[in-house]
């Protein structure tokens, strides 16, 4: 059984102390262990990542240096991206078809990222001073924190890695105890890349012992993380302490709202990918379906028609569409919210909790729920598992104000044969992102973050690199400055 150690200045460290078991979630058993950090291997992390920084050949790159270093980076892993599948699903349960298809275009994410690199020059400033000029120079910030979730762990670390490293920074990652593994096989191809040591630190643990040392420490710069609300708030207090910027991606509760003149077999498709793929446990997922009237009953039909038919299984084995929850502890939560919906009153159409009976493992099956209501948990709460709760409406006006029914604001869905209706309804919707007549598209060039407790700031997009740059404006007279007291 493999033990996963902690990453420092270009080597894997070797351990002698505790560790966490991970646990692989289709049959409950362990197979491999992590190592539990604490503040010490946080602190020789941060040190080590922020000697990088300032000396050594990351400090003097160009970013047409970095740029290439990121390519080699992209280069590796169009080479060796298989390497990283099982360790991934062993370690979360992900269907192997849907993980091979991240990795497959793991690469694109350090491409365009390496191509942004190239673009950073000092920007001329306008201003209306005569013979004065000012000019913008972008800087890093210096080590950044990344946290990244136990659900879908490479992608999202390129998501924070790429313009990080593009932007000159250098990296402490802190990966989900629960999902480790990839993290640190990743880490194992980037340093063979020519990545130079210390420029990508990973240190394993718990949140409360060596993520909070890392958010708190001195020496780091910026603090990039992506999780659960609450673990948001306990993030952003530990790092307003020191001052430090940071970027939250949290969860949500993302409307899907239908009306009757959508196209009904898109739509059924576009409802179960946002709620049925990954088992749910997306934080875009498509958890709340505000279906009119007169579709509804046809809707609902089709989509328990397909939803029935969806086959549970082994996430190693191609033909499973349900693999199981990431989890035992998660698995305990998914199923406690549907018991309780249960109790309030909600009907269930579809539980997966008895789908899944007999099988080994963390699993629920695809669960729906009508006459659901907006003061229940059901509709209020993430549930991060593959839950999805059912309310009609009648007119337009209703619909836009069920969407916004949330304290979350990451995702939402429209779907109608109407463009000018679909517009209007997108710009009623309070959420970082709106797709209409399609869902859980995702791209470099396309900012993806949230309002409300969702989170703020925003990764991906043309802007991200400078989510880890700080401007410094340099002024220059160009003509002899008056005697100020003639």
């Amino acid at each position: 059984m493999k033990t996963y150690t902690p990453f420092i200045s270009g080597a894997f460290l070797p351990w002698q102390g505790e560790t966490i078991p991970s646990i692989d979630p289709a049959s409950g058993t362990e197979w491999s262990r992590v190592a539990r950090c604490g503040a010490s291997e946080a602190d020789a992390a941060i040190r080590d990542a922020d000697l990088a920084f300032r000396k050594g050949p990351w400090a003097s790159a160009t970013p047409s240096e970095r740029a290439d270093m990121l390519d080699a980076l992209a280069d590796t892993l169009e080479i060796h991206w298989e390497e990283l599948v099982e360790p991934e699903i062993r370690d979360n349960g992900k269907r192997i078809t849907e993980v091979r298809g991240q990795f497959a275009g793991l690469h694109s994410w350090y491409r365009y990222f390496a191509a942004e690199a190239r673009k950073l020059t000092p920007e001329t400033q306008d201003n209306a001073i005569p013979n004065v000029t000012s000019v913008g120079h972008w800087l890093p910030y210096g080590v950044v924190v990344a946290i990244t979730p136990w659900n879908s762990p490479l992608m999202i670390l390129a998501w924070k890695l790429a313009p990080a490293l593009a932007a000159g920074n250098t990296v402490v990652v802190k990966p989900s105890e629960m999902t480790s593994a990839s993290t640190l096989e990743f880490t194992r191809l980037a340093h063979q890349s020519g990545l130079p040591p210390g420029v990508l630190n990973v240190v394993t643990g718990l949140g409360h012992e060596v993520g909070e040392a890392l958010v708190r420490h001195p020496l780091t710069r910026k603090v990039t993380f992506t999780g659960s609300d609450f673990g948001g708030r306990k993030v952003a207090e530990a790092a307003s302490v020191g001052v430090v910027p940071t970027t939250l991606e949290l969860g949500g509760k993302s409307p899907q709202v239908v009306f009757a003149d959508c196209d009904l077999e898109n739509t059924v498709n576009g409802v179960l990918s946002g709620i049925f793929l990954s088992n749910g446990q997306t934080c875009v997922a498509g958890s709340r379906l505000i279906v009119e009237a007169p579709v509804k009953d046809a809707l609902v039909t089709r989509l328990l028609e397909r939803a029935r038919g969806l086959r549970l299984g082994d996430p190693m084995d191609p033909a499973t569409q349900v693999a199981p929850l990431a989890n035992e502890p998660h698995l305990r939560k998914v199923t406690s919210m549907i018991a309780q919906a249960k109790a309030d009153g909600a009907d269930c159409l579809l539980d997966g909790t008895q789908t899944a009976q007999g099988m080994r493992g963390y699993y629920v099956g695809p669960t729906i729920f009508d006459q659901v209501r907006p003061d229940m948990q059901l509709w209020r709460e993430e549930v991060f598992g593959p839950v999805l709760a059912i309310i009609p409406f009648d007119t337009e006006e209703e619909a836009i104000a069920l969407a916004n029914d949330s304290d979350y604001g990451l995702a939402a869905g429209v779907w109608t044969s109407d463009a000018a209706k679909g517009a209007r309804v997108a710009d009623g919707i309070l959420s970082g992102t709106v797709y209409i007549n399609h869902y859980r598209s995702v791209d470099p060039g396309s900012p993806i973050g949230g309002i409300k407790l969702s989170g703020y700031g925003r990764e991906l997009g043309p802007d991200a690199i400078k989510d880890f740059l700080q401007v410094k404006s340099v002024w220059t007279g160009t003509a002899p400055v008056p005697d100020p007291f003639p």
